[in-house]
């Protein structure tokens, strides 16, 4: 084990470097600009860090390196990075760090946008190298929290199975998506992916190891699943599997009317026949925005796949040739973008929130009309989501029989360009304007909300429930501050 003196911090407020005249609410309830980088904490040098299996980091490349996420506008340094060899060195770390007053969060891939996993002068456990997978029963697996979903899709693939829900990028960790909820192209079907959690082992903000299950510590487990850390660190998840085929056979329409486009994607989701659906808008050369119908299944023969008769009375203007492919080819279809997007370096202030259907059409139309709001936006996707087939309470959904995700995915130029801060004004306005409308943010993919709008994005039961749950799990606030709600 390499072993290094730990780092407390002096001070626990938060120092910039410099002042903006807008700015996205911090872990710490004050008011700074998101592409402000935080200041290097000052720190004395007590030799107590409690002996590990793995390593703990404390030089400058290993701290510089979990102080960005995949968003790039936020920088957040952090005192130190612990590499876990054992789910016991995440219990030991936590229970320090807890005893000792230090922030700790748990990084999986980094693919948050807006600093909800980074730890601003406190400790970061790095999940990568907890990986192990192993079939737990015929209709289960067991995954460490730093398991990729690619992983995880080989195993139960091996035994002709899948998890309902499957995000868009296999290279997610477990532990993360399941940590904010999880979303894919099944999800209008089956929810998200939290909603397939079986079990888990949590780690408490007191550094208690916990199994937990809807019928085990039931509070524990429902505040765990999509709470942003707050209550628990994961280190382990059951999921559920069920039968899968061989190929996935997609068709894609075409439309040039956005309300044939929604209304098409809301008859789809009530046909029980269909598997992954999804849609997105396209620029064409001449700027005009147009509608992408994307639905399909899952099939053993993909030679024998005839028309299917959910086409029929759609409002489609154009149908492309259906596609087939394995289906480990498609899960696995935006691997490589991702992996160079992320090559890059370049700011990423993307958006997901999720409206009811009466306010899809005009909140669309807005952006798209609004040259400001819709900047940088080069992949526009949304989907239809059925509220009550959510049924974890802290993955919330705006009311209603149907609502739609909308993912705006945006590039900026460099890092505090103009753009890159026009972007992120955009989005703030855009969160605001959702939230007045009944819509949730889906909080990696959203700009730190206020505590008022946090308040506002759980609801008075929830968020009642949630802050007697951080108080009894967590009671010295040292879990993920990022997200900024407690």
């Amino acid at each position: 084990m390499r072993r290094h003196q730990v780092r407390r911090p002096m001070s626990r407020r938060r120092l910039f470097e410099g002042v903006a005249g807008f700015g996205l609410a911090t872990a710490f309830g004050s008011v700074g600009a998101p592409w402000i980088a935080a200041a290097k904490a000052q720190t004395c040098c007590p030799d107590d860090v409690p002996q590990l299996d793995g390593e703990y980091l404390d030089d400058d490349t290993s701290r510089r390196r979990a102080a960005v996420d995949f968003g790039r506008s936020i920088y957040r340094l952090p005192l130190a990075v612990v590499k876990p060899r054992t789910i016991d060195d995440v219990a030991r770390i936590v229970a320090y760090a807890d005893q000792n007053g230090i922030k700790v969060a748990m990084r999986g891939q980094a693919h948050s946008l807006y600093g909800q996993a980074l730890a601003d002068g406190g400790i970061v456990i790095d999940s990568a190298s907890l990986r192990h997978v192993s079939q737990a029963s015929d209709d289960a697996i067991d995954a460490q929290a730093g398991a990729l979903w690619g992983d995880v899709a080989k195993a139960a693939l091996a035994q002709g199975r899948l998890p309902p829900v499957m995000p868009d990028a296999m290279m997610l960790s477990v532990g993360g998506t399941l940590s904010v909820g999880g979303m894919g192209e099944t999800g209008y079907r089956f929810g998200t992916q939290v909603d397939h959690v079986r079990e888990l082992d949590v780690v408490t903000g007191s550094g208690r190891r916990v199994t937990c299950a809807s019928d085990r510590e039931p509070e524990l487990f429902a505040m765990v699943l999509a709470g942003l850390g707050q209550c628990g660190i994961i280190v382990r998840a059951r999921l559920d599997v069920t039968p899968a085929g061989k190929f996935v056979v997609t068709h894609t329409l075409s439309y040039r009317d956005l309300d044939a486009f929604l209304a098409d994607q809301a008859r789809l989701s009530q046909v029980a026949a269909l598997g992954l659906l999804n849609g997105r808008l396209n620029r064409s050369p001449q700027g005009r925005w147009e509608c992408q119908l994307t639905a399909g299944g899952y099939v053993a023969d993909a030679e024998a796949s005839p028309r299917p008769d959910w086409m029929d009375g759609l409002r489609y203007d154009g149908a492309s040739e259906p596609v087939a492919a394995p289906i480990w080819n498609y899960l696995d279809r935006r691997t490589a973008s991702i992996t160079a997007s992320k090559a890059k370096t370049i700011p990423n202030p993307s958006l997901i929130v999720t409206l009811p259907a009466a306010a899809t059409g005009p909140f669309i139309a807005e952006v798209l009309a609004s040259p400001a709001l819709s900047a940088g936006i080069w992949f526009f996707e949304i989907s239809p989501k059925i509220p009550t087939r959510h049924t974890r309470p802290l993955q919330k959904m705006p009311a209603g029989p149907l609502a739609y995700e909308l993912r705006m995915q945006r590039r900026a130029s460099a890092f505090d360009a103009p753009d890159h801060r026009a972007m992120l004004t955009a989005n703030r306005q855009l969160v605001a304007r959702a939230l007045e409308q009944g819509g949730k943010v889906y909080p990696p993919f959203a700009p730190v909300l206020s505590p008022a709008q946090w308040q506002e994005h759980y609801g008075p039961a929830t968020w009642r429930r949630f802050a007697a749950a951080k108080k009894r799990f967590d009671p010295n606030n040292v879990l993920n501050r990022g997200p900024g709600i407690f």
